[in-house]
């Protein structure tokens, strides 16, 4: 036990603004949910702090659990006093939460679980697991057995633990989660559309629940929720959808015990009841769907890059060459500016690959690729064009800054000590003097490529050595 206060005070010494939210929040909002009424004493329908302390489990681990338990039993002792059942409803709060997170943890990727739709509903399947056979079993024994209901209320007492821990787990752990993993990136486009959707909620959940402005008792309004959340589901992601269902469940909550909406029953436990099951089956839906359209949109981002990437060297591929060259045109175009494309060819590839090994061979190509890439500057492109031949388009850049690029990866691949040594010849085409299409200005560096070539092949003959590695388009 002191191992386990000793690691408490290390996690709150590093992030003492957390821990001390956290408790802050488990312990507001448990007061105020068992002074909701409407539920056997002891418990509550709207049980805020489950959802709190798994989503804190998750983020900050195991460790954490004897704040939960502080925190818990905070909450019990303000409205039961020092009754002995406070430390064991404490403890059961505990327990459930712990269970919950490692569940999470083994059997849904933790804090990733609600990555992939498969997860989620397994995230939902573990909720639902500890907060019926953990908590709500033992805590409901504890109540019924310390004599705050009597024995017969006991599958009221289970209902309401269970259901109440359940929703919250559903509906506060998700946005906790997500919003660990990064920041809330937040640009203007989708703010406009985020402030539509929630208006969109908050309306759709005034006309469902409040029979504001038009009375619609009787119709099954309360579909219309569905719609919004689809729209904040696929097309503003997973943390904006969290948000709309949390503003959702306000809404119905507040509008069933306010007398009013489809789910308005002879008592308010048992309207609580069903507006709950009602929440925490559109909260299971929608953060499906969500991890759904981010898995989607994460492949659909790895399927583009594929197509657009060399699979050795990690270089942009003949295809994305072409896209880029065709920007640059019409970048060109517009501002009245050239730009330079230059022509790599590797010296001596076949022989390396005969001599020594294609993985050598291979690992050559990298080599030069990396070095090609460490070269150019952040605007440039760099693209594999095939086998030993590699292209560099050069934005706002003449012959002078070509020729420069060609010297300074020479250079860069002259300071290499790794075997075997690397050299390459290079050709020279400008926009739009070479061409002004894709096609001609490939052409032209191309023709000048192999003009060096053949100028350093007699060269060679003759017994003369060169220094230049570059060559441009007459």
């Amino acid at each position: 036990m002191s191992g386990s206060f000793e690691t408490l005070r290390a996690v709150f010494i590093r992030r003492p603004l957390l821990v001390a939210s956290f408790f802050c929040v488990y312990v507001a909002s448990g007061i105020y949910g068992l002074e909701f009424g409407h539920a056997p004493a002891g418990t509550t329908l709207v049980w805020i702090p489950a959802g709190v302390a798994v989503g804190a489990l998750l983020i900050l681990g195991y460790r954490l659990w004897p704040l939960v338990f502080i925190a818990a039993l905070t909450v019990t002792m303000t409205t039961l006093g020092a009754a002995p059942a406070a430390p064991l409803l404490a403890a059961g709060h505990t327990m459930e939460a712990l269970l919950s997170a490692y569940l999470v943890n083994r059997y849904a990727s933790g804090r990733h679980a609600l990555q992939n739709p498969r997860n989620s509903f397994r995230f939902a399947g573990m909720a639902l697991l500890a907060a019926t056979a953990c908590g709500a079993t033992f805590n409901a024994l504890v109540i019924v057995l310390s004599g705050l209901e009597p024995v017969t209320s006991y599958g009221l007492v289970w209902l309401a633990l269970s259901l109440g821990s359940l929703v919250s787990m559903l509906l506060v752990a998700p946005p906790i989660v997500l919003g660990s993993q990064g920041a809330w990136h937040v640009r203007f486009a989708p703010t406009v559309e985020t402030a539509g959707m929630l208006l969109a909620m908050a309306l759709t959940g005034m006309l469902a629940f409040f029979q504001f402005p038009l009375e619609t008792r009787g119709y099954p309004i309360e579909l219309l929720c569905m719609p919004v959340l689809l729209w904040a589901a696929f097309r503003l992601g997973q943390r904006a959808s969290a948000v709309a269902l949390l503003v959702m469940a306000g809404f119905a909550v507040a509008g069933t015990l306010s007398g009013y909406g489809p789910f308005v029953r002879a008592t308010p436990f048992a309207s609580l009841t069903i507006v709950l099951l009602f929440v925490a089956a559109l909260a299971v839906m929608t953060t499906a769907l969500a991890a759904l359209s981010t898995d989607y949109k994460v492949a659909e981002e790895q399927l583009f890059e594929l197509a657009v990437t060399d699979p050795l060297t990690g270089l942009a591929n003949y295809r994305r060459l072409l896209e880029v060259i065709s920007v640059e045109i019409a970048r060109a175009d517009r501002h009245q500016r050239k730009f330079a494309i230059v022509f790599f060819d590797m010296d001596g590839l076949k022989r390396i690959n005969d001599d020594l090994g294609h993985l050598t061979g291979s690992r050559a190509v990298c080599r030069f690729a990396e070095t090609l890439r460490a070269a150019l500057r952040t605007t440039d492109t760099a693209a594999r064009y095939g086998g030993d031949e590699f292209v560099a388009v050069l934005s706002d850049t003449d012959r002078e800054g070509a020729e420069l690029a060609v010297q300074r990866t020479s250079e860069r691949l002259a300071e290499d000590p790794d075997p075997p040594r690397l050299s390459v010849s290079a050709g020279i085409a400008i926009y739009p003097g070479d061409g002004r299409t894709p096609t001609t200005l490939l052409s032209a560096a191309d023709r000048a490529l192999y003009a060096r070539k053949a100028e350093k092949a007699a060269a060679r003959r003759r017994g003369i050595v060169d220094l230049r590695e570059w060559t441009s388009a007459s």
